[in-house]
């Protein structure tokens, strides 16, 4: 098989219809790949056209922006993969997987992988016949996708994170269009739009692990379908707090004061890059000045305050990341509450 018609899928379906054209992509190939591509497929793996058509994710009611729209960027539970390999049979991938809320496994209790755990790889995953099976390989050092005990999630996050993606489930099943998941959409498109003209996201105030260039989605307008697994587990976040979904505020403090100001009262219905041409002539507009930073006598009595209020002393004795997560909020509370003599754009505690 592999020597007459290649090891490759794209190879093995050029055999099956000469012009791909797009449907590598998860419309083309898991969405809605169309009725005359199921035909084809149908008649070479010997299938009933009828349940290969009932297959695709398009039968699950629910957009295509609800699902992960790169494969690299779909994780994978390797427990549920290992039990594949201890049954005896081939590895194959989830469709909840593919859903842009799945981040934990809810079998195993641990978090989806997109990397490679022997190479630390981020170029996906491909299958590979091994021993008779086919097996999910990494595709840069092909090593077989296996569990490891760094994948474990933090003990304090399971039980939030699942809560967290049934909320979004349930509110996409009660229709992509009614309020509960229109305000998700809103607010994941709210946190990576611009917050001022330099073109940081709102995402970033929010206190949560420095963004990296991996965790910036593809398409600000569609970030949930677009982004690595780790920045819609960020956008994720930033969405609970915004709505207090699954009691996020209670675990990790509200959102900052401006950024729910802006989500009460913003027109979203723009998209990402008419917001930044806004803000972009809005910044114009304002004189410039300069400013001396803070005396490092102001920065002690702040430091002060926080150390001796009864919001920090709450936490003692909590996890190291609750800790960090209430102190990053206790010090962007501090400097609102102390403005200083600044240029009037944005300071460094709220665009």
């Amino acid at each position: 098989m592999a020597c007459r018609y290649g090891c490759t899928l794209r190879e093995v379906e050029s055999w099956l219809d000469p012009d791909p054209g797009q449907r590598g992509n998860l419309i083309g190939r898991d969405f809605d790949p169309g009725d005359a591509m199921i035909t084809l497929w149908a008649r070479a793996c010997r299938m009933d056209a009828g349940r290969l058509a009932r297959m695709t994710l398009r039968r699950q009611a629910r957009p295509s922006n609800w699902y992960i729209q790169d494969r690299w960027h779909q994780g994978v539970c390797p427990a549920c993969l290992d039990d594949d390999h201890t049954a005896g049979r081939d590895h194959y991938l989830r469709r909840a997987w593919s859903r842009v809320e799945a981040i934990v496994c809810p079998r195993h209790l641990t978090m989806l992988r997109e990397m490679c755990g022997h190479c630390f790889a981020r170029t996906g995953f491909r299958f590979d016949c091994r021993e008779g099976r086919g097996r999910l390989v990494c595709g840069s050092c092909s090593a077989p996708v296996s569990f490891g005990r760094s994948d474990g999630v933090v003990l304090e996050w399971q039980g939030f994170l699942l809560a967290l993606a049934d909320t979004v489930t349930l509110a996409i099943e009660e229709g992509p269009q009614g309020a509960a998941a229109k305000d998700i959409m809103r607010a994941a498109r709210l946190l990576w739009s611009s917050s001022q003209s330099g073109g940081k996201p709102f995402i970033a105030w929010l206190g949560q692990p420095r963004l990296s260039g991996n965790d910036m989605p593809a398409d600000r307008d569609e970030p949930l379908a677009t982004a690595s697994l780790q920045g819609r587990m960020l956008t994720l976040f930033g969405i609970a707090r915004l709505l207090d979904l699954a009691d996020a505020r209670n675990l990790m403090g509200p959102p900052p004061v401006f950024l729910a100001e802006e989500f009460a009262a913003g027109d979203l219905s723009r998209s990402g890059a008419a917001r930044r041409v806004v803000r972009q002539t809005r910044s114009v507009e304002r004189p410039a000045k300069t400013y001396a930073p803070r005396p490092d006598a102001e920065y002690r009595a702040l430091a002060e305050q926080i150390l001796a209020s009864p919001q920090w002393r709450a936490v003692q004795g909590a996890a190291r990341s609750v800790r960090e997560r209430a102190l990053a909020r206790l010090m962007t509370e501090a400097l609102d509450r102390a403005p200083r003599d600044r240029a009037a754009g944005l300071g460094p505690a709220a665009p």
